[in-house]
C-alpha cells in the first residue's frame, strides 16, 4: 500500500511539472501561426501592389513572353536531342577506338617481324653495296693498269715509228757499221717485206732484223749456232771508222758534267747581279739545270749498267744478251723522249726569257750585265741539251748496230710478246 501512495504521488508530481510546459509549447505553435498569417498578408499585399504598379500595357506583353518561353523550351528540347546524340557518338567512337588498338595489338607482332626482316634485307643490301665498290675499285684499278700499258705501248710504238733527227745525224757511222754487218750475213732484204713493216708504223731502221733474220734462217742451216764476239768481226768492216762505245763513255767525258757546274756557278752569279729581279726566270732556269743534270744522272747510271753486262761477253747465251741489249735500247729511247721534253721546255724557257728581258731597250748597266748572264746561261743550257742529245742518238745506234749485226733484233719480237694485239 505505501509503495502504491508513493507511486501516486510521484505522478502528482509530474503532472505538476509538465503543466507549463505544455502551455509552453502551445503559446510557440500560436506565434507561429501568427508569423504565417502576416507573411501570408505580406505576400498578398505586396503582390496586389505590384499588379497596381504596372503599367497598362503589360497584360499585352504575356503571350510574347508565353512564346518567347515556348522557343526557348524547343531550344532547350533540341540541345537535349543533340547532347544525346553525342553521348552516342562518343560511346561509337570509342568503340571504334577499341577495335583499333585491337586490330593494332594484333597484327603489332607481325610489323615487327616485318621490321626486323626489312631492317636485316638493308644490312644485307649495305654489305652487297660495299662488295661492289670494293669490286668497282679493283676494276677501276685494272683499267688505270690497263690505260697505263696501253699509253707505254703507245709511247713505244711512236719511238719504234720514227727515229729522231738526232739519232740519224749523229748516229750515221753506227747505222753504216750494222747495216754492212747485217748485209755480209743475211743479204739485201726483200722491199715487200719491208713495206709491210713501214705500214705498220714501223721505221726501217728498226725493223730491218726482221727480214735478215728471215733470209739468214733460209740461207743459213747454221743459224742457232753462236756467234763469235765483236772483235772477231772486226776486219769485215775494217773501212768504217770507229768511235769510243758510247756507254763507256761517262758525263766527264761528254763535258756535261763540267757544263752543269758551270751553269751552277753562273746561276749563282745571276741571283747576286739580278737581286730586285722579281720575275720567274732564274727560278725557271735553275729548274731546267736540275733537269738536265737528273737527265744526266739517268744516261749515266744506264752507261755503267751497260758497260757492267758487256755486249761481247762470250760466257753470256745470245737469247740472254740480245733480251738485255733490248731492254737498254727500250730504255734509251724513254730517255730521249724525256730529252725531247727537256727541250721542249728550255725552248719554252727561252721565250720567257725574251718576253722578260728583251722586250725593252737597255737602260742601265746592271741590266746589261743581267743580259749577258742570261745569254751565257742559255747557251750553256743549249750545250748542255744537244751534249745529251748527241750522248743518247750515239748509245741508240750503237745498240740497233749490235742488234742488226747478230741479225737478232728483238724490239718488234719484245713488243708483239707483250702486246698481243700488234700485228
Amino acid at each position: 500500500m505505501a509503495e502504491k501512495e508513493k507511486e501516486e504521488e510521484e505522478e502528482e508530481v509530474a503532472e505538476r511539472e509538465l503543466g507549463p510546459l505544455e502551455e509552453d509549447g502551445e503559446g510557440e505553435d500560436d506565434q507561429e501561426e501568427e508569423m504565417k498569417k502576416l507573411v501570408r498578408a505580406y505576400l498578398g499585399l505586396t503582390f496586389s501592389v505590384s499588379l497596381a504598379l504596372l503599367p497598362k500595357n503589360s497584360i499585352s506583353l504575356v503571350p510574347a513572353l508565353k512564346t518567347q518561353v515556348r522557343e526557348l523550351s524547343l531550344r532547350l528540347l533540341q540541345a537535349e536531342e543533340q547532347m544525346r546524340q553525342m553521348k552516342s557518338r562518343r560511346k561509337e567512337d570509342s568503340k571504334a577506338n577499341a577495335r583499333v588498338v585491337e586490330i593494332f595489338a594484333s597484327h603489332r607482332n607481325a610489323w615487327q617481324s616485318e621490321e626486323r626482316r626489312l631492317l636485316q634485307g638493308i644490312e644485307e643490301l649495305r654489305e652487297r653495296m660495299a662488295e661492289l665498290e670494293k669490286r668497282e675499285a679493283e676494276y677501276r684499278a685494272r683499267v688505270e693498269e690497263l690505260e697505263r700499258e696501253v699509253g707505254e705501248r703507245d709511247e713505244m710504238i711512236s719511238f719504234m715509228s720514227r727515229t729522231s733527227a738526232a739519232a740519224h745525224e749523229f748516229g750515221e757511222e753506227e747505222e753504216e757499221s750494222a747495216a754492212e754487218v747485217s748485209f755480209a750475213y743475211a743479204g739485201p732484204e726483200p722491199q715487200d717485206h719491208l713495206n709491210q713493216h713501214q705500214q705498220n708504223g714501223f721505221d726501217s731502221e728498226l725493223l730491218a732484223s726482221s727480214a735478215s733474220k728471215f733470209w739468214a734462217e733460209r740461207a743459213n742451216p747454221c743459224q742457232g749456232v753462236q756467234y763469235e764476239s765483236l772483235e772477231s768481226l772486226y776486219h769485215m768492216k775494217h773501212f768504217v771508222p770507229r768511235r769510243e762505245s758510247p756507254w763507256k763513255v761517262d758525263g766527264e767525258s761528254t763535258g756535261v758534267s763540267s757544263k752543269l757546274k758551270l751553269l751552277e756557278q753562273e746561276l749563282l752569279n745571276l741571283v747576286k747581279v739580278g737581286k730586285s729581279d722579281l720575275s720567274k726566270v732564274p727560278s725557271l732556269m735553275r729548274k731546267q739545270a736540275k733537269r738536265c743534270q737528273a737527265l744526266s744522272e739517268k744516261i749515266d747510271d744506264l752507261c755503267r749498267r751497260m758497260q757492267a753486262s758487256d755486249p761481247c761477253e762470250p760466257t753470256l747465251s745470245p737469247e740472254f744478251q740480245t733480251q738485255r741489249q733490248t731492254e737498254f735500247l727500250l730504255e734509251a729511247f724513254r730517255l730521249q723522249q724525256r730529252a725531247s721534253e727537256t727541250g721542249q721546255k728550255l725552248m719554252a724557257l727561252q721565250t720567257e726569257v725574251a718576253k722578260s728581258y728583251y722586250g725593252d731597250e737597255v737602260g742601265s748597266q746592271a741590266k746589261l750585265t743581267t743580259r749577258r748572264s742570261l745569254d751565257s746561261i742559255m747557251n750553256n743550257l743549249k750545250e748542255i741539251q744537244r751534249n745529251l742529245e748527241i750522248w743518247l742518238a750515239r748509245i741508240i745506234g750503237d745498240l740497233e748496230g749490235i742488234l742488226a749485226r747478230d741479225g737478232a733484233s728483238r724490239v718488234t719480237d719484245y713488243y708483239i710478246s707483250r702486246y698481243p694485239i700488234i700485228q
